[in-house]
């Protein structure tokens, strides 16, 4: 055997995409040959000869099988190592998540000058908020009646309410 073992396997790979067939049409191919071009099936025992297809075929089952295990454990090893991070990362994200609500939960000391300004925000959202609600009802109401406080009759009284609108 060549002491590169992926030395003819440019070769071997442009074989295999010229069969449709798959690796039972490439063996065909290759046991064809054999028998075209050799003395493989003449030259020895029938015996000798399927020993020696058998022998190889169980040397590289064994490799492949071995490669694929290996393969499959690297993969899982992988997942794991994928896994670990990730939950590492989430628990990282999660204590800093927990410590900005601690930060952001203390008790911090104000000077008198920050506390009156603070104090003085406070009073101002305060009014603020009390001038935006109103009687909460959100309509308008009319102001009936004479502005002098005597009394009319009730056309007068209409007249009057068309026009005055109080908040």
């Amino acid at each position: 055997m060549a002491r590169d073992p992926e030395q003819f396997d440019g070769i071997l790979m442009a074989m295999a995409q010229q069969h449709e067939g798959g690796v039972q049409e490439l063996l065909e191919t290759i046991f064809s040959f054999l028998a075209r071009k050799t003395d493989f099936y003449t030259g020895a025992s029938v015996s000798t000869a399927r020993k020696l297809v058998l022998d190889k075929f169980e040397k590289f089952q064994g490799d492949a099988l071995e490669a694929e295990k290996k393969k499959k454990k690297d993969l899982e090893e992988a997942e794991k190592k994928r896994k670990a991070r990730a939950e590492k990362e989430r628990q990282q994200l999660e204590k800093e998540s927990q410590q900005r609500d601690v930060e952001a939960s203390s008790i911090q000391e104000l000077t008198e000058e920050e506390a009156e300004k603070l104090q003085k925000e406070l009073d101002a959202k305060a009014g603020n908020k009390s001038e935006e609600k109103g009687d909460g009802d959100g309509l308008s109401k009319v102001v009936s009646g004479d502005p002098a406080g005597g009394t009319k009759d009730e056309d007068d009284e209409e007249e009057d309410e068309k026009g005055m609108i109080l908040l």
